[in-house]
Order: structure tokens, then C-alpha cells, then sequence
């Protein structure tokens, strides 16, 4: 392990814990306008204030169609990965500017704690652990990169980095295990343990196309006395496949091909049920197939827009951008290029309710122990949904571009957005 690699945190001061119900000073207040994402016109600029002053009624109106509480806006270009930290009220962001920042979600303006630096290309996936000790980053450039939380949050250590492959498509973490996977460009996927050292376990090559996704799998059953726990991992390819393999050995469970599809399908994303029962995968031609996960068998394939009577849509927006799964209702909602969202009764396999949004949907995510479902869309905005009525219940506005992706955090009343500008908004 590279532990002598330096350290990419501040520089050390009083801890303080981060409490979720207050705002606190992470960074001290030295006066250097880089330490605040707001921006402030000077005292001594007279220029700059008759400039303001000129532009009152047009800023006026700019913000009068901005409802977000904040933004941080350090990144210099898009944003493509945003995560909210489990625990505490951080947020790490990654984009185009092949840099990541970890900054704080409770504070007005936010408050950066550490610049996440050491990529050569897009940082384009990652996130916290599910414990919110550790902090994966990857990026076109190949490279993965770990971080270590230190006063509980408030400092992240670097740890190692790895760089096996070309280009890094997905990290994902196990949900109660210290692991993490990547997929790759060149289909291969890769897993590494965190505990009780960096190490790693297994590289898994079996799809011919690019491994767009992953997931772990829950274990359907608990370990016997003395027994490791059995661990599975999910992966799809835009060739038409998905794999579930068996960590460490690399052996695969099972394979699907296209022939057992019934059409080969570039499948793109894929989302878990909550149980760990079956997965939802989702194609750039707009078909969906339910897998269940413990034996392989295909219990549904849908072509989407097809099922809402949509079939005369161009081929290049019917990708399915979005899946998600609600876990108090049999629905499952699919977010497509198309610009609309459908949601599927699970237990018949047809359209419920169609939500229109307008321009391409670029995710969609439930408020968990809820019916309300959160999207957001190339036109700028967040929405937020009642799937049962089909009502939309608000409107996150306040971008100038398209919204790429977002974070939920303090149980779904916290929306933090990743945009095509470069600027996080935080709604509240």
C-alpha cells in the first residue's frame, strides 16, 4: 500500500463533530475568497458595484427562479458525481475538471473541507462507503483513488491508488462488507478489500463490450458459525450480458447472453431491489429486463415506450437513463432520453402512470419509506412526484443547464444536484 503518498486533507485543527442539525466552521475563516464558493463583490470596487447595480432587475428575476437554499460552485466544469455522506452532512462532488471536493451540506454558504486531487482526466464516479469511513473516487483517466475519514469526517487521509485499466466506468461498495468494485471500458471488472488492509481479491473478465454497471448482492442467508459469508457480484455490458460472479474465487454463477434475452440489448444501468431478490437492468434501446438474482432467471423484458404506446420515438432517445425501485409500493419507475418517466406495476409488468417531465431524464431515486419519487431532467430541474396520483409535488429550480445527476441525504429532505455547469445546488 502507498501510504507515503501524502496526505490530500486540511491542515490540522481543533475537532469539532459534525452535527446534522447545525452549521459549523470547517474550514477556519482566514479572509481568502477561495475558501467560500460564494462569490462577493469588493468593498473598494466602485466599478464592480455600478456593474451590479446596472444588472439589479436581471439578477432580481435570476434568482427569483432559483428556490435552492445554496450552491457550491469550486468546479471549473460539468459535474458528474455527487454523494451524500451516510452519516454526517458532507457531500463529495467530481467533474470535468478532473477534480473532486468533499464540502459540507447544513452550512450557507457550504464550507470546503478537502480538495480530492491526484486524477488526470474526468472524475466521473465514487462515492462514500455505506459506513462513511472511506472515500472511493474513479475517473476516464483509469485511476481509482481511496480516502480514509479522519476526525470523524472532517479530514480524509489519502490512502492508495490503483490504475489497472483505461477508463473506469462504475465504483460500487457492498453493503455491509469493507469492499469495493470498479468496471472498466475494457469489460472488466475488479474488487478490492479495504479491511483489515488494502487488498486485491479478485479481476473478472468475462463481457466483450464495455462493464457499464455493478452491484453487490446481498446474501440470501447468514454465514454458519466459522463460514465466510458469501459474496456476489452483478456486472452488465453493453454487449447484451450480465454476469453474477462469486468473490473471491471469480467464478460465474451465472450468464446471460443475449440469445436467452430473446434480443441483444446494450444494457446500461441497473438497479437493485431492496430485498436483493432481482434487479432491474435497463438498455440504450429502451428495453428492461427483471433477473432474479439468486438463480439468474428472467422473470419479465420490457421495451418501454413500447409498452406506452410510444413506439414511433426516435432510436436515440429511448435509452433508459434511470431505475429505481420503491420499497412501500410494487412499482418501479424507468426514466428515459425521451423525457418521460413510467411507472410499472411489478406485479403485472404494465405501465401505471406516465410522468411527464419534457427534456431527458437523467436519474430518478425514491424517497425511501415513501411514494414520492425524485427526478431530474436536461431542462435545468429536480422534481419531486406523487406515483400513486402521478401529481408533481415541487420543482427544483435555478440551473442555467442540464441537471446530470443528484443526492438525497437526511432521509430524502435534502436534494444536492451535480449539473452540466459546473454548480451543486442544495434544496431544502
Amino acid at each position: 500500500m502507498n501510504y507515503d503518498e501524502g496526505h490530500d486533507v486540511l491542515p490540522d485543527e481543533d475537532e469539532t463533530y459534525l452535527d446534522p442539525s447545525a452549521a459549523l466552521d470547517i474550514i477556519p475563516d482566514d479572509g481568502n475568497e477561495e475558501d467560500h464558493p460564494m462569490s462577493d463583490l469588493s468593498d473598494n470596487d466602485e466599478d464592480q458595484h455600478a456593474d451590479a447595480n446596472v444588472d439589479a432587475e436581471e439578477d432580481e428575476e435570476i434568482d427569483m427562479s432559483n428556490n435552492s437554499l445554496t450552491y457550491f460552485d469550486k468546479h471549473t466544469d460539468s459535474i458528474f458525481l455527487v454523494g451524500a455522506h451516510p452519516k454526517v452532512p458532507l457531500v463529495v462532488t467530481g467533474g470535468g475538471d478532473d477534480t473532486g471536493y468533499v464540502w459540507t451540506s447544513n452550512s450557507v454558504p457550504p464550507k470546503l473541507v478537502t480538495q480530492l486531487s491526484g486524477h488526470t482526466d474526468s472524475l466521473v464516479t465514487g462515492g462514500f462507503s455505506p459506513d462513511g469511513e472511506w472515500l472511493v473516487t474513479g475517473g476516464m483517466d483509469g485511476r481509482v483513488r481511496i480516502w480514509r475519514s479522519r476526525a470523524r469526517g472532517q479530514k480524509w487521509e489519502f490512502r492508495d491508488s490503483v490504475e489497472e485499466v483505461e477508463e473506469v466506468t462504475w465504483v460500487a461498495f457492498h453493503p455491509t462488507q469493507p469492499l469495493f468494485a470498479f468496471g472498466a471500458s475494457n469489460g472488466s471488472a475488479w474488487v478490492y478489500s479495504l479491511l483489515p488492509k488494502f487488498e486485491h481479491l479478485s479481476v473478472l473478465y468475462g463481457h466483450s463490450g464495455s462493464c457499464t454497471a455493478g452491484a453487490f448482492v446481498p446474501a440470501a442467508d447468514p454465514a454458519a458459525h466459522g463460514e465466510e459469508q458469501e459474496i456476489n457480484l452483478l456486472t452488465i455490458s453493453d454487449d447484451g450480458t450480465l454476469i453474477s460472479w462469486s468473490i473471491p474465487t471469480g467464478v460465474q454463477n451465472y450468464k446471460i447472453s443475449p440469445p436467452q434475452f430473446h434480443y441483444e440489448a446494450p444494457w446500461i444501468n441497473l438497479s437493485l431491489h431492496p430485498t436483493g431478490t432481482s434487479v432491474a437492468i435497463g438498455a440504450a434501446d429502451g428495453k428492461v429486463a427483471i433477473v432474479g438474482t439468486r438463480t439468474g432467471s428472467i422473470i419479465a423484458t420490457v421495451d418501454v415506450l413500447g409498452a406506452t404506446g410510444k413506439s414511433d420515438v426516435p432510436e436515440e432517445e429511448r435509452s433508459v437513463e434511470g431505475i429505481a425501485w420503491c420499497d412501500v409500493m410494487s412499482v418501479l419507475a424507468v426514466g428515459l432520453v425521451a423525457g418521460v418517466i413510467c411507472i410499472f406495476d411489478t406485479g403485472s409488468w404494465r405501465v401505471r402512470r406516465t410522468l411527464e417531465v419534457g427534456e431527458a431524464v437523467t436519474k430518478v431515486e425514491f424517497i425511501p419509506g415513501t411514494v414520492e419519487l425524485i427526478s431530474s431532467s436536461m431542462d435545468g430541474t429536480v422534481q419531486r412526484w406523487d406515483v400513486r396520483s402521478g401529481e408533481q409535488l415541487w420543482k427544483g429550480t435555478g440551473h442555467s443547464s442540464g441537471v446530470l445527476g443528484f443526492a438525497l441525504a437526511d432521509n430524502g429532505r435534502t436534494i444536492i444536484t451535480a449539473s452540466d455547469e459546473g454548480v451543486a445546488l442544495i434544496y431544502k
